[in-house]
């Protein structure tokens, strides 16, 4: 096939799919990038951000980054690396936590943890101890005192669960963690909380040890770019090797990692600045608000809990036939059969017109 050939392919291909700008993708967690952000990661796409014996460039830019990122979470002396997402972020941290503390095995997680932590503790053979949720689906701090015994390793909160958009008491449970392993996954609360008066998620909390964020989440970069920041460089160490073959060394979980995911980073937050971000922030909040006030207006519909950031569990009756219904219309939506309800994301591309055209739609389908 030629490249006229090969380009017309995929982009029918990519047109029988929805896209971001039509406002209607409401249970992704992502958002369409800036050109921006995509013109770089094009300059960058030949370099293999390993090899910094090669490409300095490219180390200077994750730098540049990881101090930025490290600004906005009140981390002076903060440092970690571009990966591809919260999956991997959150495996790198228990990795440091278990070569920190090689003779503790236990994982303490609230019930509402990413899947992904399960599958870090699963590949470490770590025992996970699970604990409750209170009554607004956060964690349930008396549990996780409770839990805490001579071989715990680490504990794990969310500032921002992928369900229901839950922060976890994190501050009450650092005062838990003195001498054991404290992560915060903020993989989609990262670029949220900085902006909302009164929440402590970040470096500030004197005993959290390692914090994940994604860019390619409210950060707005593309897929994939997710980051990992630990409290100071000595984490770092303990993931350190040196590859006889090549002149680096490398604390990263990957090897080869894409030079166009850190350009694109750099590139988002250089446009967007904490003033864009904060911007974005605001305007999710307002419009899950208005999202939240409008559902409770709606007969035989409503929200499993106020959340604490823009996710939204959307309560309905027949919730397979409604959703089914609202595909029909061209709703990007997804049914959490657990909690049965419908996770609503309410990301930059999801505005105020979008939300109340979604409640209207639904006005419809419930008549």
């Amino acid at each position: 096939m030629d490249k006229k050939e090969i380009i017309k392919k995929l982009g029918a291909m990519r047109s029988s799919d929805p896209c971001f700008g039509g406002g209607k993708i409401v249970s992704s967690v992502s958002t369409e990038p800036l050109d921006v952000a995509l013109d770089a990661w094009r300059l960058y796409s030949d370099v293999n951000a390993l090899d910094t014996y090669l490409f300095s460039s490219a180390q200077k830019l994750e730098k540049e980054v990881m101090e930025w990122l490290a600004g906005m979470l009140h981390g002076s002396h903060a440092a970690g690396y571009i990966t591809t997402g919260g999956t991997e972020s959150n495996i790198a941290a228990l990795y440091a936590a278990k070569k920190m503390y090689p003779g503790k095995r236990e994982v303490i997680v609230p019930d509402s943890v990413h899947y992904s932590v399960l599958k870090a503790a699963d590949l470490m053979g770590l025992k996970v101890k699970k604990t409750g949720l209170d009554k607004n689906f956060r964690a349930d701090v008396g549990d996780i005192e409770k839990a805490l015994s001579k071989d715990t390793l680490a504990v794990v909160a969310t500032a921002g669960t992928a369900s229901l958009g839950m922060v976890d008491p994190v501050e009450e449970i650092n005062g838990l963690c003195g001498d054991v392993f404290f992560h915060v996954d903020a993989a989609f609360g990262g670029f949220i909380l900085p902006f909302i008066v009164g929440r402590v998620t970040d470096f500030r909390l004197d005993n959290l040890d390692s914090l994940t964020i994604d860019p390619h989440k409210m950060g707005c970069a593309p897929i994939p770019a997710g980051a990992l920041l630990f409290r100071d460089a000595s984490y770092l160490k303990e993931l350190t090797v040196q590859p006889a073959y090549i002149p680096i060394t490398s604390y990263t979980l990957s090897g080869s990692r894409s030079a166009g995911a850190v350009a694109a980073v750099w590139a988002t937050i250089r446009c967007l600045g904490l003033e864009g971000y904060e911007k974005n922030a605001r305007e999710c909040l307002r419009n899950t608000s208005l999202l939240c006030r409008e559902l409770k207006k709606v007969s035989g519909a409503g929200i499993v809990t106020e959340p604490d950031v823009n996710i939204v569990g959307v309560r309905l009756p027949d919730i397979e036939k409604t959703a089914s219904e609202l595909r029909k219309r061209g709703w990007g939506i997804a049914v959490n059969k657990e909690l049965s309800c419908i996770r609503f994301a309410v990301m930059p591309h999801v505005t105020r017109e979008v939300v109340l055209g979604f409640i209207g739609e639904l006005k419809e389908v419930l008549n």
